[in-house]
C-alpha cells in the first residue's frame, strides 16, 4: 500500500550566504500521492542551541508553509477507502519514513485532488506545477532564511544576550537594566497549562504545529516570565507572548492592567520592531522591548512609606506622566531621539 516508486527527485534550493535547502520527492503508487522530506546544509558551523532543535528538524521545517498545510494527512480523499481496506489508521504516522505528502507537494508534482468526490485517477497537469512553482520556491526560500536567524538568536538567548543589530538600536533607550536571564524551548502541553495563557489558547493562536518557549527576565527581586508562541510562518507572523510578573505577589494581565498594556507593546505594536526587511530580527526586538517596559513598569511603581531605607528600583527613566487614567497605565512607548517615555 505504501511503496514508494523507485525514482525520487531531488531539488537543492541554495540561497545567497550559501546554505542549501535539499528536498528529496517521492511518489506513493498506490496512493497516488507524492511526499517530501527534507534536509538543510548550512554554509558554516551552526554553534547547536538546544532551545533551536525543532527549527530545523525535518519534521517542522516546512509545517503550514501555507497557511494549514501541515502534511499529516492524506490529501487524496480516495486514500481512506484503501486505509480502511488494510487498517491503516492514517498517514501521519508513517510520515517520519515516507515523507510529508503536504498539499504543494501535489500541486508542484502536478496532482490536484477535488475535495469533494474521491476521484479514481487524478492524472498530473504540466499547468498546475507551472503555477504554483515561484511561489512555492520564494516561500521555501524565505522559511530557511528565516529559520536560520531564529537559530542564530537562540544561541545568544541561552547564553542571557539579546542581540540587537546595529539598524535597531534607535528602537531602544541605551541603558536597560532587566535582563534576560533564561531561554527554553517547551513542550505544548506545558504552555496550555499555564493560567495566563489561556485567551492566547482560546483565541486560536496556539496550535500544535507551533513551536513553544519560556523566557525569564528578571531585575532585582522582581522576575518577569514570557511564555512565547512562535508561529511556523514567522517573521510574517509574530510571535504572541503572554507575561507573568511575580513581584510584590502575582501578576497577569488579568489582574494587572499595565502587565496587558506591556502584552500589546510586543504584541500589538509588533510592526514598529519588524528592523530592517524582511523582519527576522523581529522576536530579539520584541524580548529587548520587554526589558525596557519591565524597567518603566519597576521604576514608575510608588514607593512604599512602611519600607526603610532607598527605594528598589529608582527612576532612571525621563517620562512625561508617571500614570495616566483611571487605569493608571504607565508610559510605556519610547521616544527616539528625545529618549523620554510617554503613554501610547
Amino acid at each position: 500500500m505504501l511503496k514508494r516508486h523507485p525514482l525520487s527527485v531531488t531539488l537543492d534550493l541554495k540561497c545567497k550566504d550559501e546554505n542549501v535547502l535539499h528536498l528529496t520527492f517521492y511518489y506513493l503508487m498506490n496512493l497516488n500521492v507524492m511526499t517530501v522530506k527534507a534536509k538543510v546544509t548550512t554554509a558554516v558551523e551552526m554553534t547547536t542551541a538546544i532551545s533551536a532543535g525543532d527549527l530545523l528538524s525535518p519534521d517542522s521545517l516546512l509545517n503550514c508553509l501555507y497557511p494549514g498545510d501541515h502534511g499529516r494527512k492524506t490529501p487524496n480523499p480516495a486514500n481512506q477507502f484503501q486505509f480502511d481496506k488494510v487498517g491503516i489508521l492514517t498517514l501521519s504516522d508513517y510520515v517520519t519514513e515516507l515523507g510529508h505528502p503536504y498539499v504543494w507537494v501535489q500541486k508542484l508534482g502536478g496532482l490536484h485532488f477535488p475535495k469533494d468526490q474521491p476521484q479514481h485517477t487524478v492524472a498530473a497537469d504540466n499547468s498546475l506545477s507551472a503555477s504554483h512553482m515561484e511561489l512555492t520556491v520564494k516561500l521555501l526560500r524565505s522559511r530557511l532564511q528565516s529559520r536560520l536567524a531564529l537559530h542564530k538568536q537562540f544561541a545568544s538567548l541561552e547564553h542571557g544576550v539579546v542581540p540587537v543589530s546595529s539598524e535597531c538600536q534607535q528602537l531602544f533607550p541605551t541603558k536597560i537594566v532587566s535582563r534576560l536571564v533564561k531561554w527554553t524551548a517547551i513542550p505544548y502541553e506545558d504552555y496550555a497549562e499555564l493560567p495566563y495563557t489561556k485567551d492566547v489558547i482560546e483565541a486560536g493562536l496556539a496550535e500544535d504545529t507551533h513551536l513553544y518557549y519560556m523566557a525569564l527576565i528578571e531585575r532585582g527581586t522582581a522576575k518577569l516570565q514570557a511564555a512565547v508562541v512562535l508561529n511556523p510562518g514567522y517573521s510574517t507572523l509574530p510571535p504572541v507572548f503572554s507575561l507573568c510578573l511575580n513581584w510584590k505577589g502575582e501578576r497577569n494581565s488579568s489582574n494587572d492592567d499595565n502587565i496587558r498594556a506591556m502584552e500589546s507593546e510586543v504584541n500589538v505594536y509588533y510592526k514598529e520592531l519588524w528592523g530592517p526587511k524582511p523582519g527576522y530580527q523581529l522576536l530579539t526586538n520584541q524580548l529587548q522591548r520587554l526589558c525596557m517596559v519591565l524597567d518603566v513598569y519597576l521604576e514608575t511603581e510608588p514607593h512604599d512609606p512602611s519600607v526603610e531605607g532607598p527605594k528598589e528600583f529608582p527612576q532612571e527613566k525621563m517620562c512625561l506622566r508617571l500614570v495616566r487614567g483611571p487605569l493608571r497605565l504607565k508610559p510605556f512607548k519610547f521616544n527616539y531621539p528625545q529618549g523620554f517615555f510617554s503613554h501610547r
